[in-house]
């Protein structure tokens, strides 16, 4: 059968539509009964690897195993993301980039990142942008880049990000110490992204707002969340969502590493570092810090459909991250939900 009857975002809440499964084509009804929400497939814009497979060390063929098993997760793209590392070893990743629709481009985390927030960071790669030498011109003028995490308050990083906003890369902010005003400058030399909101920043006070007042409030600006519930509270992801309502979006990610799909105890060695995997989480066996997250965007849509609603997880998982990644055309992969749940029911592609 070819037609399903959905309910699907629209401009004034979810509407009720047919749906070709074979066209992509859309047609408004009246009556029916929807088997579930119609969403387009999820688009994760950070996201370093899941099931065993990590982007720093994957060969071509494990990162074709990791777009099929993303795939199945309702994926319909995504950016492979790289951490702090040398020249020499973000150039090994990026040159087993496969050639699948799946793969969006890359993301560059690192290392032009605070020693004062370092996350899971390799803290010993950690690089002034002003710093940077020549082997890192050809990662940084790479077509496949699209996003490059930095902190805005380091010595070079406003020239970067104009360089970068010059060629129509996302500087983002993430792993930065910088307060409201060096946030506002960045800003105005082109940075209109923040990198997992709340993790890994100068955090809100009532007499300098810092990074995260400056994500929540510079226009315009998109800011990254992880919603595994365990980075982010719910109520902190609300007050991010309300704030970015009037002007700019929140974009889900997964922050996904290795660890995800990998059961509970597990312990592996990731960027170097001991940690092991907890339930929905992995951590750094050395300290306890997270080290990115254990989960799909498939479980941070759910997450958010089940304490905000299916139109809110739709816009921050599907819709968003396609206008942040300028994305035209009719989606290639839809899936179809629960209204409730947000529990993948059936993925497709026209």
């Amino acid at each position: 059968m070819s037609k399903i009857v959905v309910l699907t975002p629209g401009e004034d809440g979810l509407d009720l539509i047919r749906f070709d499964t074979e066209t992509g084509e859309m047609s408004d009804i009246k009556s029916g009964e929807p088997e579930g929400v119609l969403i387009p497939g999820f688009i994760d814009i950070h996201i370093h690897g899941a099931f065993g497979v990590d982007f720093m060390s994957a060969t071509k063929e494990q990162m074709a195993f990791l777009c099929t098993k993303l795939d199945e997760e309702g994926y319909e793209g995504f950016l492979p993301t790289t951490v702090t590392a040398s020249a020499e070893d973000v150039k090994h990743a990026i040159s087993n980039l496969p050639s699948n629709s799946m793969v969006l481009g890359f993301h560059l985390e690192g290392p032009f990142i605070s020693e004062e927030f370092p996350g899971a960071q390799p803290q010993e790669f950690i690089l002034d942008p002003e710093d940077a030498g020549p082997e890192w011109d050809e990662i940084l003028s790479d077509r496949r880049l699209k996003i490059v995490t930095l902190a805005p308050e380091l010595p070079g990083a406003l020239e970067l990000i104009a360089r970068l906003t010059k060629h129509k890369v996302i500087a983002s902010m993430g792993h930065t110490n910088a307060t409201y005003d060096e946030a506002a400058l960045a800003h105005e030399a082109g940075l209109r992204h923040s990198t997992h909101t709340f993790n890994a920043m100068r955090g809100l006070h009532h007499r300098e707002a810092g990074a995260l007042g400056a994500a929540m409030t510079l226009t315009p600006f998109n800011a990254e969340l992880i919603y595994d519930r365990i980075h982010v509270s719910p109520e902190a992801a609300m007050l991010l969502i309300q704030a970015r309502l009037a002007d700019g979006n929140v974009i889900g990610v997964s922050d996904s590493t290795m660890a995800s799909g990998l059961a509970p105890g597990t312990e592996l060695k990731m960027w170097g570092l001991d940690c092991i995997v907890g339930e929905g989480d992995v951590r750094l066996v050395n300290g306890g810090n997270l080290a990115g997250s254990a989960v799909t965007l498939k479980t941070v849509f759910e997450n958010l459909t089940e304490d905000f609603g299916v139109d809110v997880a739709a816009d921050l998982c599907c819709y968003a991250p396609r206008e942040a990644l300028r994305i035209k055309g009719i989606p290639h992969k839809w899936n179809l939900v629960e209204e409730e749940t947000g529990k993948l029911i059936k993925s497709f592609r026209i």
